[in-house]
Protein backbone atom coordinates (compact mmCIF):
# COMPACT_ATOMS: atom_id res chain seq x y z
CA UNK A 1 0.00 0.00 0.00
CA UNK A 2 1.21 3.38 -0.81
CA UNK A 3 -0.28 6.87 1.48
CA UNK A 4 0.64 10.00 0.81
CA UNK A 5 1.10 12.63 3.89
CA UNK A 6 -0.05 16.36 3.95
CA UNK A 7 -1.08 18.38 6.63
CA UNK A 8 -2.02 22.47 7.47
CA UNK A 9 -3.14 23.70 4.04
CA UNK A 10 -4.91 26.79 6.18
CA UNK A 11 -7.21 27.13 3.44
CA UNK A 12 -8.54 30.56 3.32
CA UNK A 13 -5.78 32.56 5.31
CA UNK A 14 -5.76 36.56 4.71
CA UNK A 15 -2.74 37.78 4.87
CA UNK A 16 -2.84 41.35 5.18
CA UNK A 17 -5.81 42.00 3.55
CA UNK A 18 -4.93 40.28 0.48
CA UNK A 19 -6.30 36.15 -0.14
CA UNK A 20 -4.08 33.45 -0.63
CA UNK A 21 -6.92 31.54 -2.59
CA UNK A 22 -4.83 31.21 -5.72
CA UNK A 23 -2.11 29.65 -4.17
CA UNK A 24 -4.34 27.14 -2.37
CA UNK A 25 -6.06 26.45 -5.93
CA UNK A 26 -2.35 26.19 -7.36
CA UNK A 27 -1.68 23.86 -4.94
CA UNK A 28 -4.64 21.34 -4.80
CA UNK A 29 -4.46 21.43 -8.30
CA UNK A 30 -0.84 20.17 -8.16
CA UNK A 31 -1.33 17.64 -5.20
CA UNK A 32 -4.44 15.85 -7.95
CA UNK A 33 -2.26 15.56 -10.64
CA UNK A 34 0.71 13.96 -8.00
CA UNK A 35 -1.96 11.61 -6.67
CA UNK A 36 -3.08 9.97 -10.18
CA UNK A 37 0.70 10.21 -10.97
CA UNK A 38 2.09 8.04 -8.00
CA UNK A 39 -0.97 5.57 -8.23
CA UNK A 40 -1.35 6.56 -4.49
CA UNK A 41 -3.74 4.33 -2.32
CA UNK A 42 -4.50 6.53 0.27
CA UNK A 43 -4.17 10.01 1.27
CA UNK A 44 -3.97 11.79 4.71
CA UNK A 45 -3.94 14.71 5.60
CA UNK A 46 -2.99 15.69 9.11
CA UNK A 47 -5.07 18.65 10.16
CA UNK A 48 -6.00 22.70 9.64
CA UNK A 49 -7.79 21.99 6.46
CA UNK A 50 -8.99 25.27 7.10
CA UNK A 51 -7.17 28.35 8.65
CA UNK A 52 -10.44 29.54 10.67
CA UNK A 53 -13.20 27.52 12.45
CA UNK A 54 -15.53 29.34 10.17
CA UNK A 55 -13.93 29.05 6.97
CA UNK A 56 -15.86 31.25 3.98
CA UNK A 57 -17.69 30.14 0.67
CA UNK A 58 -14.93 30.30 -1.54
CA UNK A 59 -12.70 28.05 1.11
CA UNK A 60 -15.38 25.36 1.53
CA UNK A 61 -15.58 25.65 -2.61
CA UNK A 62 -11.86 24.57 -2.11
CA UNK A 63 -12.28 21.85 -0.21
CA UNK A 64 -15.08 20.01 -1.61
CA UNK A 65 -13.76 20.85 -5.39
CA UNK A 66 -11.11 18.42 -3.94
CA UNK A 67 -12.52 15.60 -2.32
CA UNK A 68 -15.03 15.30 -5.13
CA UNK A 69 -12.32 14.52 -7.24
CA UNK A 70 -9.95 12.99 -5.05
CA UNK A 71 -12.64 10.64 -4.51
CA UNK A 72 -12.05 8.79 -8.29
CA UNK A 73 -7.99 8.79 -7.93
CA UNK A 74 -7.52 7.35 -4.14
CA UNK A 75 -8.87 4.14 -2.67
CA UNK A 76 -9.23 6.37 1.26
CA UNK A 77 -8.39 9.25 1.92
CA UNK A 78 -8.29 10.43 5.70
CA UNK A 79 -8.65 14.10 7.10
CA UNK A 80 -8.26 14.67 10.73
CA UNK A 81 -8.84 18.23 12.33
CA UNK A 82 -6.18 20.46 13.59
CA UNK A 83 -6.38 23.38 16.26
CA UNK A 84 -7.78 25.29 13.63
CA UNK A 85 -10.57 24.01 12.39
CA UNK A 86 -13.68 23.25 13.27
CA UNK A 87 -14.19 19.90 14.99
CA UNK A 88 -18.18 20.11 14.27
CA UNK A 89 -17.68 22.12 10.78
CA UNK A 90 -15.43 18.98 9.65
CA UNK A 91 -17.75 16.68 11.30
CA UNK A 92 -21.07 17.48 9.80
CA UNK A 93 -20.74 16.06 5.59
CA UNK A 94 -19.00 12.55 7.46
CA UNK A 95 -21.64 10.68 6.66
CA UNK A 96 -22.15 11.64 2.89
CA UNK A 97 -18.50 12.01 2.62
CA UNK A 98 -17.67 7.94 3.80
CA UNK A 99 -19.84 6.97 0.63
CA UNK A 100 -16.68 8.40 -1.24
CA UNK A 101 -14.29 6.83 0.78
CA UNK A 102 -13.47 9.89 2.28
CA UNK A 103 -13.03 9.44 6.66
CA UNK A 104 -13.44 12.57 8.15
CA UNK A 105 -12.60 12.67 12.55
CA UNK A 106 -13.40 15.92 13.64
CA UNK A 107 -14.50 15.27 17.25
CA UNK A 108 -11.93 12.68 19.45
CA UNK A 109 -14.52 9.98 20.44
CA UNK A 110 -14.19 6.15 21.47
CA UNK A 111 -10.91 4.87 20.27
CA UNK A 112 -12.98 2.36 17.71
CA UNK A 113 -14.51 5.42 16.30
CA UNK A 114 -11.15 6.16 14.98
CA UNK A 115 -10.34 3.30 13.24
CA UNK A 116 -10.00 2.72 9.76
CA UNK A 117 -9.28 -0.60 7.97
CA UNK A 118 -8.63 -0.18 4.36
CA UNK A 119 -8.56 -3.01 1.72
CA UNK A 120 -6.62 -3.60 -0.95
CA UNK A 121 -7.86 -4.15 -4.72
CA UNK A 122 -8.96 -7.96 -4.23
CA UNK A 123 -11.11 -6.31 -1.15
CA UNK A 124 -8.66 -8.01 1.66
CA UNK A 125 -7.04 -5.75 4.42
CA UNK A 126 -4.16 -4.13 3.79
CA UNK A 127 -3.89 -1.09 6.23
CA UNK A 128 -5.10 0.14 9.43
CA UNK A 129 -5.34 3.71 9.95
CA UNK A 130 -6.06 5.42 13.77
CA UNK A 131 -7.07 8.26 12.42
CA UNK A 132 -6.61 10.47 15.82
CA UNK A 133 -7.77 14.43 15.33
CA UNK A 134 -6.05 17.45 17.36
CA UNK A 135 -7.20 16.41 20.96
CA UNK A 136 -9.31 19.35 22.91
CA UNK A 137 -8.87 19.39 26.61
CA UNK A 138 -12.25 18.51 26.82
CA UNK A 139 -11.39 15.39 25.31
CA UNK A 140 -9.17 13.91 27.41
CA UNK A 141 -9.79 14.78 30.67
CA UNK A 142 -12.69 16.07 33.33
CA UNK A 143 -12.41 19.34 34.71
CA UNK A 144 -12.28 19.47 38.65
CA UNK A 145 -12.93 22.52 40.58
CA UNK A 146 -9.64 24.00 42.64
CA UNK A 147 -6.81 22.42 40.17
CA UNK A 148 -3.67 24.32 39.63
CA UNK A 149 -2.33 25.09 36.43
CA UNK A 150 0.42 22.46 36.76
CA UNK A 151 -2.14 19.72 37.67
CA UNK A 152 -4.24 20.83 34.49
CA UNK A 153 -1.32 20.28 32.21
CA UNK A 154 -0.05 16.91 33.77
CA UNK A 155 -3.67 15.48 33.34
CA UNK A 156 -3.74 16.69 29.60
CA UNK A 157 -0.75 15.05 29.29
CA UNK A 158 -2.15 11.67 30.51
CA UNK A 159 -5.23 12.09 28.56
CA UNK A 160 -3.28 12.61 25.68
CA UNK A 161 -0.79 9.48 26.16
CA UNK A 162 -3.97 7.33 27.04
CA UNK A 163 -5.92 8.26 24.52
CA UNK A 164 -3.17 6.99 22.15
CA UNK A 165 -2.89 3.71 23.99
CA UNK A 166 -6.71 3.34 23.94
CA UNK A 167 -6.36 3.73 20.13
CA UNK A 168 -3.17 1.45 19.42
CA UNK A 169 -4.37 -1.30 21.57
CA UNK A 170 -8.18 -1.22 19.71
CA UNK A 171 -5.91 -1.28 16.32
CA UNK A 172 -3.67 -3.93 17.30
CA UNK A 173 -6.70 -6.38 18.54
CA UNK A 174 -8.12 -5.49 14.75
CA UNK A 175 -4.51 -6.73 13.25
CA UNK A 176 -4.41 -9.97 15.29
CA UNK A 177 -7.97 -10.98 13.85
CA UNK A 178 -6.91 -10.08 10.68
CA UNK A 179 -3.95 -12.26 10.91
CA UNK A 180 -1.74 -10.87 8.41
CA UNK A 181 1.46 -8.60 8.72
CA UNK A 182 -0.14 -5.39 7.69
CA UNK A 183 1.39 -1.73 8.43
CA UNK A 184 -0.48 0.90 11.26
CA UNK A 185 -0.77 4.31 10.13
CA UNK A 186 -1.41 6.53 12.99
CA UNK A 187 -2.24 10.55 12.63
CA UNK A 188 -2.03 13.03 14.93
CA UNK A 189 -2.31 17.15 15.24
CA UNK A 190 0.35 18.50 17.98
CA UNK A 191 3.23 20.13 19.68
CA UNK A 192 6.20 17.13 19.99
CA UNK A 193 9.15 18.79 22.56
CA UNK A 194 11.75 19.37 20.11
CA UNK A 195 10.13 20.25 16.93
CA UNK A 196 10.90 23.41 14.82
CA UNK A 197 8.60 25.72 14.89
CA UNK A 198 7.76 28.88 12.62
CA UNK A 199 5.98 32.09 14.22
CA UNK A 200 3.26 31.30 12.43
CA UNK A 201 2.58 28.17 14.21
CA UNK A 202 0.63 29.35 18.12
CA UNK A 203 0.24 26.03 20.56
CA UNK A 204 -3.15 27.13 21.80
CA UNK A 205 -2.03 23.83 24.39
CA UNK A 206 -1.48 25.14 27.91
CA UNK A 207 2.34 25.01 29.17
CA UNK A 208 3.47 21.61 29.10
CA UNK A 209 1.91 20.73 26.34
CA UNK A 210 4.50 21.85 24.16
CA UNK A 211 7.06 19.37 25.87
CA UNK A 212 5.23 16.64 24.65
CA UNK A 213 7.61 13.59 24.40
CA UNK A 214 7.65 11.18 22.01
CA UNK A 215 7.19 8.17 24.26
CA UNK A 216 3.45 8.89 24.13
CA UNK A 217 3.37 7.42 20.83
CA UNK A 218 3.40 3.58 21.48
CA UNK A 219 5.67 0.98 19.56
CA UNK A 220 2.73 -0.97 17.35
CA UNK A 221 2.94 2.04 14.95
CA UNK A 222 4.64 1.64 11.69
CA UNK A 223 4.07 5.11 10.46
CA UNK A 224 3.02 8.13 12.58
CA UNK A 225 1.89 11.22 10.29
CA UNK A 226 1.72 14.76 12.56
CA UNK A 227 0.72 18.15 11.81
CA UNK A 228 1.02 21.55 13.29
CA UNK A 229 4.60 22.48 12.83
CA UNK A 230 4.90 23.88 9.62
CA UNK A 231 8.20 22.92 8.95
CA UNK A 232 8.93 19.48 7.41
CA UNK A 233 10.83 17.33 10.02
CA UNK A 234 10.86 13.90 11.58
CA UNK A 235 10.17 13.40 15.44
CA UNK A 236 13.24 12.46 17.52
CA UNK A 237 15.08 11.60 14.14
CA UNK A 238 12.96 8.70 13.47
CA UNK A 239 12.21 8.18 10.08
CA UNK A 240 8.50 6.18 10.30
CA UNK A 241 7.61 9.23 12.53
CA UNK A 242 7.32 12.85 10.55
CA UNK A 243 6.03 16.06 10.70
CA UNK A 244 4.75 16.94 6.79
CA UNK A 245 4.92 21.12 7.21
CA UNK A 246 2.71 23.69 5.36
CA UNK A 247 2.42 22.88 1.76
CA UNK A 248 2.93 26.90 1.25
CA UNK A 249 4.63 29.12 3.48
CA UNK A 250 2.31 30.56 6.02
CA UNK A 251 4.74 33.52 7.50
CA UNK A 252 7.88 35.38 6.44
CA UNK A 253 10.34 33.33 8.48
CA UNK A 254 8.81 30.06 5.82
CA UNK A 255 10.44 31.96 2.79
CA UNK A 256 12.93 29.98 0.80
CA UNK A 257 11.94 27.29 3.06
CA UNK A 258 11.35 23.89 1.21
CA UNK A 259 8.33 22.42 1.40
CA UNK A 260 7.58 18.81 1.24
CA UNK A 261 4.67 15.74 0.72
CA UNK A 262 5.61 12.35 1.78
CA UNK A 263 5.53 9.46 -0.01
CA UNK A 264 5.27 6.08 2.03
CA UNK A 265 5.73 2.57 0.53
CA UNK A 266 5.23 -0.02 2.80
CA UNK A 267 7.09 -3.96 2.11
CA UNK A 268 4.65 -5.91 4.98
CA UNK A 269 5.06 -3.27 7.91
CA UNK A 270 8.24 -1.37 7.42
CA UNK A 271 7.47 2.14 5.39
CA UNK A 272 10.02 3.46 2.86
CA UNK A 273 9.81 7.85 2.85
CA UNK A 274 10.08 9.46 0.18
CA UNK A 275 10.02 13.18 0.42
CA UNK A 276 8.49 14.68 -2.86
CA UNK A 277 8.84 18.67 -3.22
CA UNK A 278 6.27 20.98 -3.62
CA UNK A 279 6.75 23.32 -6.28
CA UNK A 280 6.70 27.52 -4.79
CA UNK A 281 3.32 28.63 -5.85
CA UNK A 282 4.09 32.59 -3.97
CA UNK A 283 6.80 34.96 -4.28
CA UNK A 284 7.78 35.93 -0.35
CA UNK A 285 11.28 37.94 0.16
CA UNK A 286 12.44 38.74 4.00
CA UNK A 287 15.03 41.31 3.40
CA UNK A 288 17.50 41.67 6.07
CA UNK A 289 20.35 43.88 6.66
CA UNK A 290 21.34 48.15 7.34
CA UNK A 291 18.86 50.27 5.45
CA UNK A 292 21.53 50.60 2.21
CA UNK A 293 21.27 47.18 2.14
CA UNK A 294 17.45 47.49 2.11
CA UNK A 295 17.39 50.01 -0.57
CA UNK A 296 19.84 47.86 -2.88
CA UNK A 297 17.99 44.89 -2.16
CA UNK A 298 14.44 46.65 -3.38
CA UNK A 299 16.00 48.14 -6.45
CA UNK A 300 17.65 45.29 -8.01
CA UNK A 301 15.94 44.91 -11.43
CA UNK A 302 17.26 41.32 -11.33
CA UNK A 303 15.11 40.70 -8.16
CA UNK A 304 12.45 39.72 -10.27
CA UNK A 305 14.21 37.13 -11.96
CA UNK A 306 15.49 35.52 -8.73
CA UNK A 307 11.98 34.51 -7.09
CA UNK A 308 10.42 31.30 -8.75
CA UNK A 309 8.78 30.69 -12.13
CA UNK A 310 6.15 28.37 -10.37
CA UNK A 311 4.33 31.35 -8.98
CA UNK A 312 1.32 31.69 -9.63
CA UNK A 313 0.80 35.33 -7.70
CA UNK A 314 2.76 38.07 -10.13
CA UNK A 315 3.57 40.68 -7.07
CA UNK A 316 6.09 40.09 -4.38
CA UNK A 317 5.07 40.10 -0.99
CA UNK A 318 7.84 42.01 1.12
CA UNK A 319 9.20 41.82 4.66
CA UNK A 320 11.81 43.97 5.57
CA UNK A 321 14.00 43.56 8.92
CA UNK A 322 16.02 47.02 9.62
CA UNK A 323 19.05 45.64 11.68
CA UNK A 324 21.30 48.98 12.44
CA UNK A 325 22.27 50.07 15.51
CA UNK A 326 20.01 52.73 15.27
CA UNK A 327 16.31 53.36 14.44
CA UNK A 328 16.73 55.35 10.47
CA UNK A 329 14.84 58.73 10.45
CA UNK A 330 11.85 58.31 9.02
CA UNK A 331 11.96 54.98 8.03
CA UNK A 332 8.37 54.39 6.76
CA UNK A 333 8.38 57.17 3.89
CA UNK A 334 11.72 56.63 2.60
CA UNK A 335 10.67 53.29 2.22
CA UNK A 336 7.45 53.47 0.72
CA UNK A 337 9.06 56.29 -1.57
CA UNK A 338 11.34 53.70 -2.87
CA UNK A 339 8.92 50.51 -3.30
CA UNK A 340 6.41 53.77 -5.26
CA UNK A 341 9.12 54.42 -7.48
CA UNK A 342 10.43 50.83 -8.19
CA UNK A 343 6.85 49.33 -8.68
CA UNK A 344 6.72 52.46 -11.49
CA UNK A 345 9.79 52.34 -13.42
CA UNK A 346 11.44 49.34 -13.12
CA UNK A 347 8.37 46.69 -12.84
CA UNK A 348 6.44 48.95 -15.01
CA UNK A 349 3.33 47.98 -13.32
CA UNK A 350 3.11 44.74 -14.43
CA UNK A 351 4.02 42.94 -10.82
CA UNK A 352 4.89 45.03 -7.99
CA UNK A 353 6.70 45.00 -4.60
CA UNK A 354 4.26 44.81 -1.79
CA UNK A 355 5.70 45.34 1.16
CA UNK A 356 3.58 43.37 3.94
CA UNK A 357 5.83 44.61 7.56
CA UNK A 358 8.56 46.49 8.30
CA UNK A 359 10.14 46.00 11.97
CA UNK A 360 13.59 46.68 13.72
CA UNK A 361 15.80 43.54 14.83
CA UNK A 362 17.09 45.09 17.71
CA UNK A 363 14.27 46.78 18.58
CA UNK A 364 11.37 44.48 18.36
CA UNK A 365 8.86 46.90 16.69
CA UNK A 366 6.97 45.62 14.08
CA UNK A 367 5.02 48.28 11.55
CA UNK A 368 2.67 47.77 8.50
CA UNK A 369 3.52 50.02 5.55
CA UNK A 370 0.86 52.00 3.55
CA UNK A 371 1.67 50.18 0.72
CA UNK A 372 0.31 47.36 2.18
CA UNK A 373 -3.49 47.01 1.47
CA UNK A 374 -5.55 47.74 5.17
CA UNK A 375 -7.02 44.80 7.19
CA UNK A 376 -10.90 44.86 6.97
CA UNK A 377 -12.37 43.21 10.12
CA UNK A 378 -14.67 40.68 8.21
CA UNK A 379 -11.09 39.24 6.63
CA UNK A 380 -9.81 38.44 10.46
CA UNK A 381 -11.12 35.12 11.95
CA UNK A 382 -12.36 35.38 15.31
CA UNK A 383 -9.39 33.68 16.84
CA UNK A 384 -7.09 36.85 15.65
CA UNK A 385 -9.74 39.41 16.69
CA UNK A 386 -9.60 37.45 20.38
CA UNK A 387 -6.02 36.82 20.45
CA UNK A 388 -5.32 40.87 19.21
CA UNK A 389 -8.33 41.71 22.90
CA UNK A 390 -6.08 40.01 24.72
CA UNK A 391 -2.60 41.60 23.73
CA UNK A 392 -4.50 44.76 24.53
CA UNK A 393 -5.64 44.14 28.21
CA UNK A 394 -2.04 42.20 29.08
CA UNK A 395 -0.66 45.79 28.56
CA UNK A 396 -2.90 46.81 31.41
CA UNK A 397 -3.01 43.64 33.57
CA UNK A 398 0.59 41.92 32.53
CA UNK A 399 0.66 39.39 35.26
CA UNK A 400 -2.48 38.02 35.37
CA UNK A 401 -2.55 37.72 31.31
CA UNK A 402 0.31 36.49 30.98
CA UNK A 403 -0.19 33.51 33.00
CA UNK A 404 -3.68 32.87 31.71
CA UNK A 405 -3.42 33.46 27.92
CA UNK A 406 -3.08 30.21 26.72
CA UNK A 407 -5.94 28.36 28.66
CA UNK A 408 -8.10 31.76 27.31
CA UNK A 409 -7.17 31.26 24.27
CA UNK A 410 -8.19 27.07 24.62
CA UNK A 411 -11.38 28.15 26.82
CA UNK A 412 -12.21 30.55 23.18
CA UNK A 413 -11.72 28.09 20.65
CA UNK A 414 -14.52 25.62 22.24
CA UNK A 415 -16.90 28.34 22.94
CA UNK A 416 -16.56 29.25 19.11
CA UNK A 417 -16.96 25.10 18.79
CA UNK A 418 -19.78 25.26 20.70
CA UNK A 419 -21.33 27.96 18.54
CA UNK A 420 -21.43 26.65 16.03
CA UNK A 421 -22.89 22.53 17.13
CA UNK A 422 -25.51 24.86 18.20
CA UNK A 423 -26.10 26.67 14.67
CA UNK A 424 -26.04 23.47 12.65
CA UNK A 425 -28.72 21.99 15.31
CA UNK A 426 -31.04 25.09 15.05
CA UNK A 427 -30.66 24.57 11.50
CA UNK A 428 -31.72 21.39 11.96
CA UNK A 429 -34.86 22.10 14.09
CA UNK A 430 -35.90 24.64 11.99
CA UNK A 431 -36.00 22.00 8.93
CA UNK A 432 -38.09 19.82 10.61
CA UNK A 433 -40.20 22.29 12.07
CA UNK A 434 -40.86 23.49 8.18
Amino acid sequence: MRILHTSDWHLGQIWNGRSRKQESVAFLDWLLELLKSQSVDVLIVAGDIFDTGTPGPESQMLYYRFLQQVSSVCRATVIIAGNHDSPAFLDAPKILLRELNIYVIGIAGQAEDEIIVVNNSDQEPAMIIAAVPFLRDRDIRISETGESSEEKENQCIVGIRRHYEQVCAAAETIRRNINRTIPLVVTGHLFVAGGKTSERVRDIHVGTLGQLGNDIFPNEIDYLALGHLHIPQTVAHQTSRRYSGSPIPMSFDEAGQKKFVFHVDFDGRTPTVEPISVPVFSKIVRIEGDFEKICETLTDPELQNKLPETAVESDIFVEIICTGTQPEPDLIRKINDIVTEVNETIFAKKEKIIVIRIRYDRFATSTPLRTAAPEKLEDLNPVIIFERLLENVHKKDEKNISERKNELMLAYKEILDACYLHTEIDTEINNLNK
